[in-house]
């Protein structure tokens, strides 16, 4: 047995990685180039897993082995007694060839003038040849045995080639006993016995043939047999390949409504998506709203286009189940071909059903691989697509912050405006008096020192067009300004340039006061010089009526004339007043923003302050840390330097486990092959015990009958002449057995035929009822699936009606978001201005009700608040 006698301790270790992989050591470990204890780590866990892995491993097969040893015990007990029986029995058949052997040579000795020449050695290769095609020489021309037993199976076959040589002789020298007896009682027999001779010679070359006949029947049966056992191996591997694709279809199968409910979780997502569509109230502008639903319904469109493609894709897979189905019932209609037929059959594992069978599943397979990574890509796509709208609120915001300051913007130029076109008419409406006073008399010079006072307006209202153009230029500049509203340093030096600005408009503003009362300085003057020259003209005229008439009437042209120029100058006081007290106003609105804006700023600057002083007691608590990581870095360090150790142990340890486990293994498989040897010894010597057993009964029954052929030839002889008559009788009677017997045997393979056809009809009838099942069941299958779409669809309609539920709860919902919208005073108008001091929202009506009136107060919280407070807001 080998290696049975070894003790138990001995265990294999087997794992994953080769013995030449695990005895390859790792990289040497630089100093620059340091491993990191993670690493390490992780490779003394992969370590010991390989290591449990073997241990579990070695178990497993230790346990195998105990189990093979206590099957190999009976075995061994009954091999002990078959080779012992062996050996009893080898021994008395050499003992008893010999004792044949020497008989028949003295037979032969008597009987050697009978014998012809050539005889015994023809029957003695007949035999050997015969004994050769039944096998029983076959242990002789093994050669295959390992060099150990080399020398046992040679002695073991000279002695049996001896034995059987023995045998032969034996058996020759009956032959030729029988021979010589046979030609001893022709010589003796008269010569009218020629018939007899002759029949006897025709007998027995009938014999002949009905034995080589036989012979070659034997073979047949042997041929038909084999290929009748080989056709059977190939039907039960045709029955388990057509298992294993039953199987893999039904797997495929599976995937599929796998796949299918997957699509109808999508579209009732999809559904779901549409029914439950919130309307949002937007305070900014439609159009965005507007860009967000055709977004979302290009998101829903593309969402089932993709559905539309999965659902074709569905129709597809349907179409090549069927296809699949179809090729499937041929091919049990192949197989019940090759059943009935049993000839060329071919492997189904290698036909081209098959291979397109696997290839399909493999395309499903990579298909639904490829439906993952869609559907994995649509959630990003979706997770991009939140922070996109994000970032467009985000951006919506800014663009109302925009729109509410170019607003701002756009009213004070239509307020500029609306003082140009005063001053145009007022204008138009000076010249129109300029016009009707040059129309009176002696007047040229007053006239053109009001033209030239007039001449001054377009000046005037050229600077009121720059500064108009000054502020359009600033309007458009907000734009580009609110740009950089992100940084608090940009605001800061901004809200700095602005206050410079209006300190210099401010500047501006009191050098054109001064100005103006330059003017009116040198209006005065002239004012005096006009006194004067009316003197002049007083002290020069003459005291008759027409001149006294004339000077009159000079008086009340001047009089009117000066009530004129007081009135204008009047007038344009009152208007560069006006608008010196508006820019006053709007300077100091925007001083106290800017100061309003500083305040924040430098809060916020305050609150920069405390966070970079939070943050530096961070830093602090953060460099101890570190302080204190470099510490357990160094202490990380050591322990690295023991597991380096620890390691080069363990790969040691590993390295000498797996020398040991390819001993074992090399044992295991020396004990494998002697065991392997072992049983094909037992197997051969049992053949050849089974085949001595039967050729010596058959030696025995030929000695019996030989006796008895010999008796009863002794009997024929003497009672040859009375049994002549008989003897011919019962010829005729074996040639009417004989074709009797041939008849029935027609008949019994006519009988066959006609059992074979009924057997092939009725598995043609079963394989039919098989498919028509096969076809009812798919059919079942498209029936109940074809039911769950309707039934998915009969709960995605109660969905829609239940949503219209929905729809009435929205409105609602819409009604109170427009009652919020609504003035709380009035009730009827929506809220237009803001209360700065409590942030509550009215109507513009009504907040200038409350305005006008003494208590300024608000009407929900009774906070007091003045007209600066109040500011629009646009909904």
């Amino acid at each position: 047995m080998g290696s049975t006698g070894e003790p138990d301790r001995k265990r294999r270790h087997f794992s994953s990685v080769s013995p030449t992989a695990a005895k390859q050591p790792f990289l040497p470990i630089s100093e620059d180039k340091k491993l990191d204890i993670a690493v390490l780590q992780y490779q003394n866990q992969k370590l010991v897993q390989k290591l449990e892995a073997q241990k579990v491993e070695n178990f497993a097969l230790e346990n195998k082995f105990s189990q093979l040893r206590k099957k190999q015990q009976p075995y061994d007990s009954t091999l002990v007694v078959v080779n012992k029986s062996l050996d009893k029995l080898v021994n008395d058949l050499e003992s008893s060839s010999i004792c044949t052997r020497e008989s028949s040579s003295e037979r032969d000795v008597k009987h050697l003038p009978v014998r012809e020449d050539g005889a015994p050695s023809m029957l003695k290769d007949a035999f050997l040849s015969r004994l050769i095609e039944t096998g029983a020489t076959e242990s002789s021309s093994m050669n295959d045995c390992p060099n150990q037993m080399e020398e046992e199976r040679e002695s073991a076959s000279e002695r049996t080639k001896n034995i059987l040589l023995n045998i032969v002789v034996a058996t020759d020298s009956l032959w030729h006993l029988k021979d010589g007896l046979l030609t001893a009682v022709l010589k003796e027999l008269p010569e009218d016995g020629s018939c007899r001779q002759k029949a006897s010679c025709d007998l027995e070359k009938e014999v002949k043939n009905l034995r080589l006949e036989f012979s070659d029947l034997h073979l047949k049966h042997k041929t038909l047999a084999r290929e009748l056992q080989r056709h059977q191996d190939i039907d039960a591997k045709n029955k388990a390949e057509i298992k294993r694709l039953r199987g893999e279809l039904e797997v495929t199968l599976a995937e599929l409504e796998e796949s299918n409910c997957n699509l109808v979780s999508l579209k009732a997502q999809r559904d779901a998506a549409k029914g439950a569509f919130f309307p949002v109230l937007n305070l900014g502008n439609k159009q965005v709203a507007n860009d967000r639903v055709r977004d979302k319904q290009k998101d829903l469109h593309d969402m089932e286009s993709t559905l539309k493609e999965l659902m074709d894709q569905a129709s597809c897979r349907l179409m090549e189940l069927k296809s699949l189905h179809e090729e499937r019932i041929k091919i049990l209609l192949q197989l019940s071909s090759l059943r009935n037929t049993l000839k060329n059959v071919k492997c189904i594992s290698s036909s081209n059903a098959c291979l397109l069978v696997k290839d399909q599943i493999e395309k499903s397979k990579s298909e639904v691989l490829q439906y993952q990574a869609l559907y994995e890509k649509l959630q990003a796509e979706k997770d991009n697509l939140s922070w996109s709208e994000r970032e467009l609120s985000i951006k919506n915001d800014m663009v109302d912050v925009f729109r509410r300051s170019s607003t701002i913007d756009d009213s004070r130029a239509t307020d500029l405006r609306v003082e140009i076109q005063k001053q145009i008419e007022e204008r138009n409406r000076l010249e129109s008096k300029l016009e009707e006073a040059s129309r009176e008399p002696g007047r040229k010079e007053i006239i053109a020192e009001f033209r030239t006072l007039v001449s001054s307006f377009p000046e005037e209202m050229s600077t009121m067009q720059r500064e108009l153009s000054k502020y359009k230029e600033a309007a458009s500049d907000v734009h580009s300004l609110r740009a950089d509203v992100q940084s608090l340093s940009g605001i800061l030096e901004r809200k700095v340039k602005e206050f410079e600005t209006l300190s210099a408009r401010s500047a501006d503003q009191v050098a054109e006061m001064k100005k103006l009362q330059a003017v009116v300085q040198d209006l005065k003057e002239s004012d005096l010089e006009l006194k004067l020259i009316l003197e002049m003209y007083r002290r020069e005229s003459t005291d008759s009526r027409d001149v006294i008439e004339a000077k009159d009437l000079e008086y009340k042209a001047w009089a009117h004339v000066q009530t004129l120029k007081s009135s204008l100058d009047e007038h344009n006081l009152e208007l560069r007043v006006k608008t010196a007290n508006e820019a006053e106003a709007i300077s100091q609105q925007r001083l106290a923003a800017a100061e309003a804006d500083i305040a924040e700023l430098r809060q916020k600057l305050e609150a920069s302050k405390r966070d970079i002083s939070r943050l530096t007691d961070v830093l602090k608590s953060k460099n101890e840390e570190n302080e204190a990581y470099l510490s357990e870095i160094e202490s990380i360090g050591q322990a690295y330097d023991d597991m380096q150790n620890q390691n080069q142990h363990l790969l040691q340890q590993i390295t000498e486990r797996d020398d040991y486990n390819i001993k074992l293994v090399l044992e295991g498989i020396r004990a494998r092959q002697l065991q392997d040897t072992l049983l094909m010894n037992k197997r051969t010597m049992e053949r050849e015990l089974q085949q001595a057993s039967t050729s010596l009964s058959f030696y025995d029954m030929k000695c019996a009958r030989i006796e008895d052929q010999l008796k009863v030839c002794s009997e024929q002889i003497q009672k040859f002449a009375d049994d002549k008559f008989h003897s011919s009788v019962a010829l005729e009677n074996t040639q009417k057995k004989l074709l009797d017997v041939r008849r029935s045997s027609q008949q019994a393979r006519e009988s066959l035929e006609e059992s074979q056809s009924k057997v092939e009809k009725s598995r043609v009838v079963l394989v039919e009822l098989q498919i028509e099942l096969e076809r009812e069941r798919f059919d079942k299958k498209r029936t109940e699936e074809e039911l769950e779409v309707v039934r998915r669809k009969e709960s995605h309609l109660r969905v829609q009606t239940e949503g219209s539920s929905i729809v009435e709860k929205l409105q609602e919902e819409l009604r109170e978001y427009r009652e919020i919208l609504k003035c709380s005073i009035c009730l009827d108008r929506t809220k237009e201005v803001v209360i700065t001091k409590c942030y509550h929202l009215f109507c513009n009506p009504c907040v200038q009700r409350i305005t006008e009136t003494r208590h300024r107060k608000c009407p929900t919280c009774s906070a007091s608040f003045g007209p600066n407070d109040v500011k629009p807001v646009y909904i």
